[in-house]
């Protein structure tokens, strides 16, 4: 049976929106809110499914769980034609300017599918996620990457972040929050939240699948949603996450970005994967311009091996 809170978020959306929102679990005990996040990006499809899994687990566990957790979808259109994005990145264009202006426009009048889809999502994450909030949420926004290779998260080096995410057993990365302009992640932490992006694995893979719902299920845990009494498997995803990712450096800085601009005909080798040590000279790539070489020793991070996106590949270095 839906909550009261369900049927009022349902009724004041329209049949598009409702396939918006994958679940709403409201526990009877105060704790943190937490807003999960899949599917900003159409071609990642798997952490849609992550958090549909983990709201068929919660489902009928309100009486047990403390706080709030929303999931949603992100780009629809996007989703149902298995593309990363229609007419623009959704996760490249939540700068402040942009989004007051999706937010005074009619959505009649606004110009690419990916603005209509983030004017849709605001009319429920405000409630949620409240511009300079008394008491900060938690923002997860899950992900997958076009290479092989190990998950890792993403979020900044701040204290209230670190509490939380530095106990979940997921290699945390530094400084890519700052050079994604207009993502989602650095919106929501400029206004006060506890924001994380969660890199799960390649996007058609199982793993992936798990990778998210084991690292979601683990936050809510460390946030005090959910303890192991509530949730047996909250103990079998922290000791699998522990396992998978033993071999990994717990926190990595970004020391290197690679760009791609339009008509660069960028090309990566083949064969390399997230975490992937690599050496300064070593041939990463391709471009009109002849090879590219790493600047520095390092640890290669989302090698791009698909059309769409301009972030060719990321260098990391373990964190001091």
């Amino acid at each position: 049976m839906q909550n009261e809170k369900t049927i009022h978020l349902m009724k004041r959306e329209d049949s598009a929106k409702l396939n918006r929102i994958i679940g709403l679990i409201e526990g009877t005990q105060p704790g943190p809110c937490v807003v999960g996040v899949g599917g900003i990006h159409g071609n990642e499809p798997a952490g849609v499914q992550a958090l549909q899994q983990i709201v068929n687990m919660l489902q009928h566990k309100n009486h047990q769980f403390r706080g709030k957790f929303l999931a949603l979808r992100g780009n629809l259109p996007a989703l149902r034609r298995h593309v990363r994005y229609i007419d623009e990145d959704l996760n490249r264009i939540w700068f402040p300017s942009i989004i007051d202006k999706i937010r005074r426009k009619p959505k009649e009048e606004l110009q690419s599918s990916e603005r209509r889809q983030i004017k849709s999502m605001l009319h429920i994450l405000d409630d949620f996620l409240p511009e300079k909030p008394s008491q900060p949420a938690i923002f997860v926004d899950l992900h997958s990457f076009s290479a092989n290779g190990d998950m890792f998260a993403i979020t900044a080096p701040r204290k209230n972040h670190l509490d939380l995410f530095g106990r979940m057993h997921v290699p945390l990365v530094f400084g890519i929050q700052k050079t994604l302009q207009g993502a989602a992640l650095r919106y929501y932490q400029d206004r006060g939240h506890i924001t994380l992006v969660v890199e799960g694995g390649p996007h058609q893979s199982r793993i992936t699948v798990k990778n998210n719902v084991a690292a979601t299920l683990t936050l809510l845990n460390k946030a005090g949603c959910l303890s192991t009494s509530d949730l047996q498997a909250l103990t079998n995803y922290e000791t699998y996450l522990d396992k998978e990712n033993a071999h990994l450096p717990r926190q990595v800085d970004l020391v290197y970005q690679h760009m791609i601009e339009p008509g660069d005909h960028f090309e990566m080798r083949p064969g390399f994967k997230n975490f992937q040590e690599i050496s300064k000279g070593e041939w990463l790539a391709s471009d009109k311009e002849g090879k590219i070489r790493s600047h520095c020793d390092g640890y290669l991070l989302m090698p791009l091996y698909q059309q769409q996106g301009n972030d060719g590949f990321f260098i990391t270095q373990k964190h001091t």
